[in-house]
């Protein structure tokens, strides 16, 4: 039989929920990436509103849960959080927060909006398109710069 800690089992869900959310972002940017060079107005505002309503629901849990196991894991494995790494991770975690909650959010929200007034090709509904996307990208660098921080550790 395998036995597993549970703080083992806090770090598998830690990681299984990192890859989800990381790994998401990163997906929506080459996707977002690919569908700017289609040159096809109509499609990135597709794209551009699959994100929007895949970002309400999937982003925000998985940050969510990814903040809550890894204080799990801090607090089972004693690690405390005076360590750098673990700083960055959480400062980083914040700003991805902010980025979501503060920006892609709301604007995804404004796009939505503008896109039932007026038709995809409209030039102020493709530069906020393209804005969410540039943003969408800064915030997949962060939490890339989180997993290298927190695998390498090499400000331990």
């Amino acid at each position: 039989m395998v036995a597993i800690t549970a703080y083992e089992w806090l770090k598998a869900f830690h990681v299984l929920t990192a890859v989800l959310w990381v790994g998401g972002g990163v997906a929506i940017g080459i996707l977002g990436a690919m569908t700017i060079r289609m040159k096809d107005p109509v499609r990135l505002a597709q794209f551009a509103q699959q994100v929007a309503r895949l970002g309400g629901v999937y982003f925000p849990p998985l940050s969510l849960a990814l903040l809550g196991l890894g204080f799990g894991l801090v607090e089972k494995g004693e690690l405390g959080y005076s360590l750098v790494w673990v700083q960055i991770a959480i400062a980083g975690w914040a700003a991805s927060f902010l980025i979501g909650a503060g920006f892609l959010g709301p604007r995804s929200s404004k796009l939505s909006k503008l896109l039932k007034e007026r038709p995809p090709e409209d030039p102020e509904a493709q530069a906020l398109i393209r804005q969410l996307l540039i943003v969408s990208r800064l915030d997949s660098v962060i939490l890339l710069f989180i997993v290298f921080d927190m695998t390498a550790k090499p400000w331990s």
